[in-house]
Order: C-alpha cells, then structure tokens, then sequence
C-alpha cells in the first residue's frame, strides 16, 4: 500500500482501515482503547526535517501498539498535526481554542464509536499543559476516560532542556536514513528557570559520535507499551473491574527498522518533510504553487473503510507531485485529515470536525504560508462535505491575505452511467473503483452494495445536491448501508485508468495555472 500512507501506524489497528461496521458499543468492550496521536511540527536544533516529531513518535507507538494488539481492542487514529505552535521555530500551529475544538470534536467521534477509554499520545513540548486541560475537559464533558502519555518522559524528550536531545536526533536520523544537517542559526533561549521558559529558537546540536538510535527508539517502545497496557487494564468508569494480572508478551524479535514513510518523490516536495533553514530559504516562493490536501475519516459502506476520503486525498498528492520535474516549484503541505462530516453521523467510525474548526485550521495554514513568503494555494479536496466551508473560506482568504488560492477540482470526469453521474456519489463506483487502485487490501467486494437515494428520471426540481432548490439530508435519510452508488460495478482496471487519467488531469490544471 505505498500509496495509502496516512502515518506510520500498525496497519491491523488503524482506525482508518476499518469499515463503520467495525464499530459501535456492541464492537468495543469497556477495556478497548483508541489512541490519538498529537505531534507537533518545527525546528528543535537538531538538524532534522520539521516533522520529526512524527517520525519518530509514529515509529514508537506503532512498535508499542503491535506488543500488546493481541490483549485489548486498539484503534490508532490518524495523528493530529496541527497543535499549538508557540515559538517561531514551530510550524503550522493552530490557537489554543481551535485545537481545543478540534481534539474535543476528535473525542465525540470516538465516543460515538463505543469506546469508553482515548489516551493522547504526544511528542510535543509545547502541548503537554495543552493536552492535561483538554483530556480533563474531554473527561467532563463527554464522559470519556482519558488519559495523557508524553512519549519525552519515557527518554525520548524533544525539549531543549532535556538530556534526551542526541538519543532523539540519532533515532529520527536513522529511521530516515539521513545524516542530520547543521544549521546556520545560533539558538534563543532565555528565562529558562522562569516558567515557562522562553524558546524562540532551540540551541543547534551539531551531530556527535555515533549512537544506537534505534535501540533507544525501541526501549522507549517497550516503556509506552507497559504504560498503554496500564491504562487498558485499569477499571473502567462504567463500574466494571480493573483486568489484573495483564503482562506484557514476550519481546518478538525486531522486524521494524524500515518503518514506511513518504515515498522519496512526495518527501522531498512535502514542507514538513524539510529542515526549518530549507524551509525558509526556498526560491521563488511567490510564484511557487503550494497543495493543501483536505479530506475526512467517515463511513463508507461496509465495504470501504472510514478513511477513504484520505486515503485517495494522498494517492492523489502523490501522483500528481510525480508529474512535474525535480526542479518544478509545487510543494504539499500536511493533510487537514479531518473533515466536516456531519452529515455521517450515527455511523460509528465517523470522526467530524465542525465547519469553525476546519475554517480556523485552513486561514492559520494559509496565514503561516503567506508570512514564510508563499501567495499561491491550492486546496485539493477529496471529501463532498467539506466543499462549501471550504469556498466559502477561500473567499476570506483571498480578501484578508491577499493569497490566490482555490480548489482544484477533478477536471477528469470517467465515464459512467447517467443515474451513476448524478447519484452516485458517496462510496459507489468511482471510489470503490480506485480504492481497489490503491490499496485493494481494504476492499471488501463481498460487502458492496448498490443502493441510490433515488431513480434519476423521478426527481423533480427538488435535487439531493446541487440545483436550485436541494436537500439538506443526513445520510440516514437517504442510505441504509451508507452507499450512495453502485459499489458492485467497481473494477481494478477502471481504478487505475481513473487514477491515471485524473491526477494527469489535475497536474495539467495546475501547470496551466502558471505561476511557477
């Protein structure tokens, strides 16, 4: 699945991989957990790329998560990214109220998907007081038993005051395969013994004698893999007893030194995937093109997955940077995952934002864009849902930063049946089709269905979407299986037609957008 990466996570626990009828109350025992990953983005002084936060934080908690799978339900949600961000040596932070938003509205979906246990794992520094007030007003309000687990107090710390920093750099080092860089800027730091502290800019930590990097990754694994399977075997608030006597299984020989991550072609367009110093001292950034991928983790029948919107919103990243020479000025910012999915909800394994939040997440992207000198955007979004707040923040953006930025759209249309063309639009033919491209160990063709809100030649003027007068429906109102197509009649061949021709289609769009 090179094409599906939407983080380094243990494939047979990835929410994302699941379809909505692998959830729901009468699927999750009192003990089960779903993990939410938060990692922060920006320079920490150790001469890595901005996301090494992720790439390290993913590759311990995929190896803590695959020791103890066998003894409890675990679900791995796909991370958050967009955290706070409060030195100018971070990357595409969001204020604290729109990340409270965000992970409380994360939490619903979770809730909603019959899970009584969500702990936020993290890497970041600079949100660990952040996550402490918003797992306790997760707590209250929802009635969630949560929990927070900083992966810097198992010896993997990220802070520039602590002692871990060469065991960090050497471990992301070599899962990467990179030698870290030097940087050209000397360290800010003052206050230090004055709470908070002040971080402007962590000192730089040129590399030293060579380390085992990874056996310090994997022992910060095995401690997260005690901690989790503490917190699985505690009681639950339900009432029901704490699971004694849980251990930890015996240590499988290591199989984890190659972690996947972004193909070497994505990567080297992907911003987070750069030093903080490349970062800034890209070329032409005015006339570079620059994609936002938006997209949504929400039912898709129950023969797609829930992440389905995300899952092609990366393949087609991916296939559309392939296109355009090494030196072509095109760059992917990290995914807005989440999506405005309302409209699936009380199918479990949906998990919505609000249309303020994913407004509020996509102006502070833009904003940080244009403050590092960019003033092209490009949102390519894979999710129908998302479309209208989309647009309409678009507008705001191209009133209040000055930025031209719209949505790309699909100008490739395949060729499909009338009814398919106008009805068929969520989870049938086209989706089913190129999922079955990307990543066919996901599809369950015995399960698809073909059902359709309704026959195409008996609507009046009163349309489902789109039209002068529509239907502000629910998918329950319309669909029982939560397909709105038909799934029967997706192939492989037409996938990876459709594939081709549309990310070939929609690199064309935006090389014909000039600019660059």
């Amino acid at each position: 699945m090179s094409m599906t990466w939407l983080a380094d996570a243990d494939k047979e626990t990835f929410w994302a991989h699941f379809p909505w009828t692998s959830f729901g109350p009468a699927s999750v025992g009192d003990h089960d957990l779903a993990i939410l990953p938060v990692f922060g983005m920006g320079a920490h002084g150790l001469g890595l790329p901005m996301d090494a936060e992720e790439i390290l934080g993913s590759y311990v908690t995929r190896l803590a998560v695959s020791r103890i799978k066998g003894i409890a339900r675990l679900r791995v949600l796909p991370p958050v990214r967009f955290v706070l961000a409060p030195y100018p040596s971070c990357l595409f932070g969001i204020d604290p109220e729109t990340a409270h938003d965000l992970l409380l509205e994360l939490a619903e979906g979770v809730k909603a998907a019959g899970f009584h246990k969500l702990a936020f794992v993290t890497t970041s520094p600079w949100s660990i007081e952040f996550l402490d007030a918003t797992s306790r007003d997760v707590r209250v309000a929802l009635g969630l038993q949560t929990f927070v687990v900083n992966i810097g107090g198992l010896g993997l710390s990220f802070h520039p005051n602590g002692e871990d920093r060469r065991r960090v750099q050497s471990a992301v080092a070599k899962i990467l395969g990179q030698t870290p860089r030097l940087t050209e800027e000397a360290g800010s730091v003052s206050d230090v013994d004055f709470r908070p502290g002040n971080y402007q800019r962590p000192a730089p930590l040129p590399p030293g004698p060579p380390m085992d990097g990874l056996a310090f990754a994997k022992q910060g694994a095995e401690r997260l893999a005690g901690v989790l399977l503490e917190i699985v075997a505690r009681a639950p608030l339900s009432g029901g007893g704490a699971r004694n006597g849980l251990t930890l299984p015996p240590e499988p020989e290591p199989e984890y030194d190659a972690p996947p991550v972004f193909p070497h072609g994505f990567r080297a367009r992907y911003l987070p995937g750069m030093t903080h110093d490349e970062w800034k001292n890209l070329p032409e950034k005015a006339t570079s093109w620059v994609i936002i991928p938006t997209a949504s983790i929400e039912q898709h029948g129950p023969h797609l997955p829930v992440g389905v919107d995300s899952l092609l919103g990366h393949a087609w990243a991916t296939e559309i940077v392939k296109r355009f020479p090494a030196g072509a000025r095109v760059y992917v910012t990290p995914p807005i995952t989440y999506g405005k999915s309302n409209e699936h909800l009380g199918y479990p394994g949906t998990l919505s934002i609000s249309g303020k939040t994913l407004r509020r997440i996509l102006l502070a992207l833009a904003t940080e864009l244009k403050q590092a000198g960019f003033r092209q955007i490009a949102v390519l979004n894979s999710h129908g849902g998302n479309t209208a707040t989309l647009t309409y923040t678009l507008r705001e953006i191209q009133t209040t930063l000055g930025l031209r930025a719209g949505m790309l759209g699909q100008p490739y249309k395949p060729e499909l049946s009338a009814q398919e063309s106008e009805l068929g639009f969520h989870a049938g033919e086209w989706e089913t089709s190129l999922m079955l491209a990307i990543a066919s160990d996901l599809v369950r063709m015995d399960k698809a269905v073909s059902e359709y809100p309704a026959k195409r030649e008996s609507l009046g003027q009163l349309r489902v979407d789109g039209g002068a007068a529509y239907l502000s429906w629910m998918t329950a109102d319309i669909s029982e299986s939560g397909v709105m197509g038909d799934a029967k009649a997706a192939t492989i061949e037409k996938g990876q037609q459709w594939l081709e021709a549309g990310s070939a289609a929609l690199a064309r769009k935006i090389d014909a957008l000039g600019g660059k």
